[in-house]
């Protein structure tokens, strides 16, 4: 080992020992160093860095790691997988194929400081935990000893302000179903704004699964799309509480007996076809696509003041809750009742419309069954229902120990502003 100066430029040159016993001869330039002491310095780092490269080469690389951890969840829902699924597809698009022994903190730190310049906090958060459960399984098999995601922080903005969602009020939900001219996704936006049930539940929907005698409908499953090897799969609900039964509004069971009518003229009709799609869900994409392309053309020629504001699928369900939250006086149902008939906690119900709860008594409104004119449903101020998602999301880290009890609860009273 050796430091040299030639031409005002200090160099370094040596030779390392290998395990075969050869040697790797090293001759280079100590860049940035303009003191002898700095080019010792140099040369120390270059054969640590070196060592480690050596050693790298019997660890895994991070997609291997991410591979294995992936087919160690054998207890998880096949939606919940796919989710950790595309989170690691894009984790592994940066760090993908370095060696899990290189992998810093700083390095790790760097990687969300860029994901929260881009996203929101809660995507962000659920990239921040899904590595490190990488690394706590890459340790639970004795691959490190240390998780560098342990001193990786997010920031904290107490200041942020969370995104209040948009809705359709029943006078906005049909300037728009009155356009939709397709009779089995007239059906389904219905179904939707009047039932409250979430869009993957409504999908997968069987013939089986509605009541004509008893007007009810049976939930207990749900369809998630694009598992890896399938297109799609039919799951049992996320929770227990979202397997129910739902009365229906008489809306809604004249558009499902008119729209089974026509499906037993099909082939193959059974009581085990789907209600919306037939032998197999409707496209996923399918009912979103449609919506934004009528809602532009019913915006087409319309000043910006009357136009009709562009919602996601998944708020005609916020909107049939804001409902009942708001009737809850005047037709004499609980809290209880709603969280039912939502498939969601009380816990959960309040923290994600807790304005709506706040108001409730106080702005008792007509009932959906009655004339859509005089109907004046104040939906527009609910909270985001990234709420009752993430909590979900944050339960289920720590059912698989993912995050502590500690960590569970500091993020609870968070989301809850307690």
């Amino acid at each position: 080992m050796a430091v040299y100066k030639s031409d005002n430029k200090w160099y370094i040159k040596g030779k390392i020992r290998k395990d075969d016993g050869t040697y790797y001869h090293y001759h280079k330039l100590a860049a940035g160093c303009s003191l002898k002491k700095e080019a010792i310095e140099y040369e120390r780092k270059f054969k640590i860095s070196y060592q480690d490269i050596v050693v790298s080469v019997k660890f895994l690389s991070f997609k291997e790691l991410s591979e294995e951890y992936l087919n160690s969840l054998t207890s998880v829902k096949s939606v919940t997988k796919r989710t950790y699924t595309d989170l690691l597809d894009k984790i592994n698009e940066v760090m993908g194929n370095k060696k899990i022994n290189l992998i810093n903190k700083d390095m790790l730190q760097r990687y969300i400081r860029d994901l929260e310049s881009k996203y929101s906090k809660e995507y962000v958060e659920k990239f921040y935990y899904i590595l490190r459960a990488s690394f706590n399984y890459a340790i639970d098999n004795d691959y490190i000893t240390i998780n560098p995601m342990n001193k990786v922080k997010l920031s904290v903005n107490k200041d942020e302000i969370r995104k209040e969602m948009d809705f359709w009020e029943p006078e906005e939900f049909q300037r728009f179903i009155d356009n939709v001219d397709d009779q089995e996704l007239h059906l389904f936006y219905t179904f939707l704004f009047y039932m409250g049930t979430r869009r993957g539940e409504t999908l997968a929907l069987q013939w089986k699964d509605i009541d004509f005698e008893n007007n009810s409908v049976s939930i207990y499953k749900t369809v998630t799309y694009k598992i890896k090897d399938k297109p799609w799969e039919i799951t049992s609900p996320k929770t227990q509480n979202s397997v129910r039964n739902i009365p229906m509004f008489k809306i809604v069971e004249d558009e499902l007996r008119s729209w089974k009518k026509v499906c037993e003229q099909k082939y193959g009709f059974n009581d085990k076809c789907y209600v919306f799609g037939f032998s197999r869900p409707l496209a996923a994409e399918r009912p979103r696509k449609q919506m934004v392309k009528i809602v532009d053309r019913i915006n087409a020629d319309l000043p910006v003041e009357q136009q009709l504001k562009k919602i996601r699928i998944h708020d005609f369900r916020h909107s049939h809750a804001s409902w009942l939250i708001n009737n809850m006086g005047k037709y004499n149902f609980s809290d209880f009742d709603i969280a039912k008939r939502l498939g969601d906690t009380v816990q959960m119900l309040h923290s994600t419309y807790a304005h709506q709860f706040k108001d409730a008594g106080k702005n008792i409104i007509n009932s959906m069954e009655g004339s859509v004119d005089e109907v004046k449903i104040p939906l527009k101020t609910v909270k985001n229902d990234d709420y009752i998602s993430e909590l979900k999301s944050l339960k289920e880290l720590l059912d698989i120990g993912v995050i502590t009890e500690e960590e569970f609860s500091l993020k609870k009273k968070q989301l809850l502003g307690i």
